[in-house]
């Protein structure tokens, strides 16, 4: 399934912490309830009704701007993306199902699960850890929205449609 990418009035993504993406049919919704205007278009995708043919949209604006907060809401996938999906303590990168949360000061012991008590772990690493008092790599701490953006720019995504990067602020690869 195809995603069209959603982008606030500034043209800037609404969100990149999920991006800020949305079905192709919903975007075809928003455009028809005049919420959008379609930039791009997947150019060998035309999708048709009994009165209109129309190219799938790859990337559409909002016409009102969206207010985002500039808290880094806590999620695993966040405290991966903070950590970089590197364990904080074999020091090795993993993929997402991979990886564990581990509280540095266990929840046995009184431990929060907040972003100043939480690493990345892999989970052979957390099972060895259990309530020892290992010392992580670095020590955790809440991340503000832009340092979680910068970090995602440096993981790989997945862009459908080659007119995203210019919007994502990512550059294009080399093929």
């Amino acid at each position: 399934m195809s995603t069209t990418l959603l982008l606030n009035s500034d043209y800037n993504p609404i969100s990149v912490l999920p991006l800020s993406v949305v079905s192709w049919q919903h975007a075809i919704k928003l455009y028809f309830l005049d919420r959008v205007t379609i930039l791009e278009e997947y150019e060998d995708w035309d999708i048709h009704s009994e009165y209109i043919t129309m190219k799938v949209p790859a990337v559409c604006v909002t016409k009102d701007y969206f207010k985002f907060k500039k808290a880094a809401k806590f999620s695993r996938s966040n405290v991966f993306l903070r950590d970089l999906y590197q364990c904080q303590y074999c020091t090795d990168t993993f993929e997402a199902k991979e990886l564990t949360i581990d509280h540095v000061i266990p929840r046995a012991e009184g431990g929060r699960t907040v972003w100043e008590n939480c690493v990345t772990a892999c989970k052979p690493c957390n099972h060895k850890k259990g309530t020892k008092n290992w010392r992580p790599l670095r020590k955790p701490f809440r991340p503000d929205h832009f340092h979680l953006i910068n970090k995602w720019k440096m993981r790989a995504v997945h862009v459908p449609h080659d007119s995203w990067y210019q919007y994502l602020g990512i550059e294009t690869p080399v093929r």
